[in-house]
């Protein structure tokens, strides 16, 4: 019998998986897919995710082919700002960030766990739990049982409303719409390394490398049907509003997709946890979410190893994080104003703390003790 029940194979269910098998902790994965997800989603590890991975030992085979990220630009006409990330050494083994799909993550996660951890096509269907342990039906017909279970199945997952733990939801105004370009963007715009946040009158944009391809992000109103986001006139025309000279770059994919703003309203219900999207989403910008998730799932192992008494500490500060640091962060990121004066007028010391805000090492760990 295991001692941990994890709904969700995704990053965070895995890692948590992970750690705890590295603590002695028996975990199984219920997944509902027949295989790992291969979506493109979350692409930035922020140093304090690449301190936890590289501790589980699976930072190694997700950094080839990834694109590693040591300044950050910012950009309005003739007025710009850098910020080098090696402002954050003394703080954190890779003071950098790393862009790699997600997809390459869970692989590795999954290729470090003891064979037979997760199941697949066992989505979780009902949930039982008393004062000893807790008791899961999956879709397959398998019934199983441990000490505690974590709902690491997405927002749309079904371990957090069997339980009853509610959410507060709210969906952005504005939607995204990205645009990929096989172009090295870096030989257009100075002093880019592979992030950079351009703004005009018109709205912002946002630069990210990727190991085969850029993706520029744009913010469209909630009005713009997706065809007309998508339209090749419209999406020229906001490339040409803040990259003029590269109006007729190639572009060899778009999409356009909602951003939403979520809370549970709890961590914890009795012997069922939550981490990850199960219990928060944030907006795309800043790349905090599944970077969070991940910290959820560190410390919760670490938590579970001191056993129940520390569940609750576990919950309480992982949801501070949330309503006071993550959602409010993320949201200042989307919120406008006159950032990048601001980012050209800080101090080495003011940019240190930037910095770590941005990459997660001030909220990180916290929960696990």
């Amino acid at each position: 019998m295991a001692d941990v029940l994890i709904a969700g194979a995704g990053p965070v269910g895995l890692a948590l998986a992970l750690a705890l098998h590295r603590r002695g902790i028996v975990a199984r994965v219920l997944e509902k897919r027949d295989a790992l997800s291969t979506a493109s989603r979350a692409s930035t590890f922020h140093p304090a995710t690449s301190d936890a991975l590289d501790e589980l030992g699976v930072l190694a085979p997700l950094l080839p082919g990834g694109m590693r990220v040591d300044r950050i630009l910012w950009r309005r006409g003739d007025t710009s700002a850098t910020l080098a990330l090696d402002v954050l050494a003394d703080e954190t083994r890779h003071p950098f960030r790393w862009h790699r799909e997600q997809q390459y993550l869970t692989p590795a996660l999954l290729a470090a766990l003891p064979a037979g951890t997760v199941r697949f096509n066992a989505g979780v269907v009902a949930c039982e739990q008393d004062a000893t342990g807790v008791t899961l039906h999956a879709a397959d017909g398998t019934t199983h049982r441990a000490r505690h279970a974590v709902g690491c199945d997405g927002a749309s997952g079904a371990l957090r409303d069997l339980v009853g733990i509610a959410a507060e939801t709210q969906d952005y105004a504005h939607r995204v719409l990205r645009i990929l370009t096989p172009i090295d963007l870096r030989a257009h715009v100075p002093g880019l390394d592979g992030l950079a946040y351009l703004h005009a009158d018109s709205g912002s944009c946002s630069l990210l490398r990727m190991p085969s391809n850029w993706r520029l992000i744009f913010r469209i109103p909630p009005e713009m049907s997706d065809d007309a986001a998508m339209d090749d006139t419209h999406a020229r025309a906001r490339i040409a509003a803040f990259l003029p000279s590269l109006r007729d770059m190639p572009i060899e994919g778009r999409d356009v997709y909602g951003v939403k703003r979520a809370m549970a309203v709890s961590y914890r219900a009795g012997r069922v946890m939550l981490a990850g999207d199960a219990a928060h989403l944030t907006n795309t910008r800043g790349g905090m979410n599944m970077n969070a998730g991940i910290h959820d799932a560190m410390t919760l192992a670490a938590a579970l190893a001191q056993g129940d008494a520390a569940l609750d500490h576990w919950a309480a500060a992982r949801l501070r994080v949330v309503r006071e640091a993550l959602l409010p962060r993320t949201d200042a990121r989307v919120s406008g104003g006159d950032e990048v004066a601001r980012m050209a007028a800080m101090t080495r010391d003011e940019q240190r703390v930037w910095a770590r805000e941005a990459s997660m090492l001030d909220i990180a760990r916290l929960g696990a003790a």
